[in-house]
């Protein structure tokens, strides 16, 4: 599931689905990895890394912090934040909530409640190869209330190459479809360890946000891998 943020002259895209973190360890490599499915190790939270991602909008860096038997995810940038909370349920990755605030333009802040009837059950663990994911649910911004209708699919695995470096990928594909008749699709190239190292956005082009990309001149929406540091020592682990 993904929230469209507001900024200074920008759409600013926050994923709940794409900036997940995993363990410290990495993989670097030249082959692609045989494993047919995707796994817990490819949405696991690690609270000792810091993930840094170049973006359309700019820097961003991604934490997780732990909250009970939940796990908060922070996203920050000069001029937004957002927290999420995430976990993995019954084999399920899911989202629970999130809140965020951000400048629209230059004096006005704009923050936003994200709720669901139930956990956001975005993916079931394991996730094979060509197998489709779907769950419905309902969904509360502010005071809008929508249903949406997910489907997750696992379309096979990629070598990426970033400024962090080469990283056997899995390849997932998630379709956004809501009551109200909007589609958007989201896609993400994970790695063990890390999460997510790509993230790439179609937006629908009927929705209030994806107007306001083609004005603002955006051609894609996109994050990343850029940095992976650990938080206790501040050594770069590339």
């Amino acid at each position: 599931m993904i929230l469209i943020l507001l900024r200074r002259k920008t759409v600013l895209l926050i994923l709940t689905v794409v900036i997940c973190f995993g363990n410290s360890s990495l993989l670097f490599g030249n082959g692609i990895e045989k494993t047919k499915s995707v796994g817990k190790e490819y949405f696991s939270f690690d609270t000792n890394t810091k993930l840094t991602y170049e973006t359309t909008f700019g820097e961003a860096i991604c934490t997780i912090k732990v909250d009970g038997e939940e796990f908060v995810q922070e996203l920050r940038a000069d001029d937004f934040e957002m927290n999420q909370r995430l976990n993995i349920i019954d084999d399920k990755y899911c989202v629970i909530d999130l809140q965020q605030e951000v400048d629209v333009f230059l004096f006005i802040t704009h923050s936003v409640d994200v709720t669901y009837s139930e956990p956001a059950r975005l993916v079931g663990l394991p996730l094979k190869q060509d197998e489709k994911w779907e769950w419905t649910g309902v969904e509360y911004i502010n005071d809008k209330i929508d249903t949406l209708f997910v489907t997750t699919e696992y379309a096979g695995d990629e070598l990426v190459t970033t400024p962090a470096g080469e990283f056997n990928c899995k390849r997932i594909n998630y379709v956004i479809r809501k009551s109200s008749g909007k589609v958007t699709k989201y896609f993400e190239w994970r790695t063990p360890g890390i999460g997510l190292v790509k993230f790439e956005a179609d937006l629908d082009p009927k929705g209030f946000i994806g107007t306001l990309q083609g004005l603002l001149g955006y051609d894609e929406i996109y994050f990343t891998l850029k940095k992976v540091e650990s938080i206790d020592s501040s050594i770069n682990l590339n």
